[in-house]
């Protein structure tokens, strides 16, 4: 049945209907009825913060109290999944005994995800993780010579593109083994049963086992379940799915995170603070001459330039070209990035003026257009909608407003 032919008075039979039959949602207990940090944080399915908690997770001297163990079942699993020339001979046997207490845990090198190195036992191993994403512009063939050329031929590589299922797979093939977030689940749930962990530890890990078994993999028993209350239940949730709020902070983390796994395309600082109603970059260009301009009251930034994408309800999605508070020493810089709005007729002569201004503003998506997406979750039609106009951006306009406010000092 349609639900839009449905009268209110039959919808709320619909959504009563659900509620005295409440119990058919006992069998999710097991997914739903705990605090998980994860969740509360809205961290579930923000790649970044997933590559945040492998790093700790696999630094041999984190507190987790795993040590070294969960690193040397992935190194092992890698090799165990191809036999690669750049593996340089390395076996199960000789990981097991590698003292990798050493290693340095790096995060965003050369913008690679998550880079491991251990000068003792000469062993770099580099995680692409993709979330949502894929890989674009050849960057793990870029990755690769990049670490070749940093460390050099006496370390053995181990690279790996981590993936939520295995159908996703690195155009690298013959450096880059891929690997699942399946074989990082079944790890962790097995370490944590094994080993005494710290109380603290132990609950962050299980609340994180949790969130890839329902949030990252496929876990084939909660989909059968889920599936099975939605059949009995179809238009209650439907109608529900339907007066769901719109969601702006979705909107909002979702440009967020594509703009930093794509700032080396674009070329561009993403600023770390970000709200469901700002999020903030600037291109690497300008930042260079305008980075250490600002007075620091701009969100502890002493960028004096910003790119803003103005997320606010009723609203259009805009993007302004923002320049903020400066120090007295650079107020004639200011001033001249103020003259080239004028000149360039992207704002008028007399406008007002306090410590932030407005130099351009473009709309970015129609509030119409943005009003259709409902969920607090972004389905990928959604998602596609957003990093098509954002690139459509990045490509058309943001070359030439970079060269309008360029200026060689």
């Amino acid at each position: 049945m349609n639900i839009k032919n449905l009268t209110n008075e039959e919808k709320l039979k619909k959504i009563n209907s659900l509620a005295l039959d409440i119990d058919c949602l006992e069998p999710l207990h097991e997914w739903t009825n705990d605090i998980n940090i994860f969740n509360i944080l809205k961290l579930d399915r923000a790649e970044i913060r997933h590559s945040n908690m492998l790093s700790w997770l696999l630094d041999p001297n984190g507190t987790h109290g795993l040590g070294d163990k969960l690193l040397k079942k992935i190194l092992i699993n890698a090799i165990n999944i191809a036999d690669l020339e750049i593996f340089k001979k390395l076996s199960p046997v000789e990981i097991d005994i590698l003292d990798l207490y050493d290693s340095i845990i790096l995060r965003e090198n050369n913008y690679i995800d998550l880079l491991i190195v251990s000068e003792k036992s000469k062993l770099v191993c580099a995680i692409e993780n993709k979330i949502g994403t894929t890989e674009h512009s050849d960057q793990l063939r870029r990755y690769r010579e990049y670490l070749l050329k940093e460390y050099g031929s006496d370390y053995r590589y181990v690279l790996i593109y981590l993936t939520p299922e295995l159908s996703q797979v690195s155009s690298d093939t013959n450096f880059w083994v891929s690997m699942n977030y399946q074989f990082i689940l079944e790890e962790l749930t097995k370490l944590i049963s094994i080993y005494k962990l710290p109380d603290k530890s132990k609950i962050f890990i299980a609340d994180y086992i949790k969130v890839i078994r329902s949030k990252i993999v496929e876990d084939k028993e909660l989909k059968e379940i889920c599936f099975k209350i939605y059949k009995k239940h179809q238009e209650a949730f439907d109608i529900i799915f339907e007066n769901i709020p719109n969601g702006l902070g979705a909107i909002s983390q979702f440009i967020y995170e594509y703009l930093v796994k794509n700032r080396e395309r674009f070329d561009i600082n993403v600023w770390d603070d970000y709200s469901k109603t700002l999020v903030r970059f600037t291109p690497n260009k300008l930042a260079k001459i305008y980075g250490k301009m600002g007075n620091g009251m701009w969100c502890g930034s002493t960028q004096l330039l910003g790119f803003e994408f103005q997320n606010y309800e009723n609203s259009n999605l805009a993007l302004k070209v923002i320049v903020g508070p400066v120090q007295e020493e650079f107020l004639e810089n200011k001033q001249k990035l103020l003259d080239l709005a004028i000149k360039n007729k992207w704002r008028r002569n007399g406008d007002s003026v306090g410590q932030w201004q407005t130099l351009k503003s473009d709309v970015i998506l129609l509030k119409d257009k943005r009003s259709e997406f409902k969920t607090e979750i972004l389905n990928e039609g959604t998602k596609e909608i957003i990093a098509t106009t954002i690139d459509n951006y990045m490509q058309n306009k943001l070359p030439e407003i970079i060269e309008a406010l360029y200026i060689n000092e």
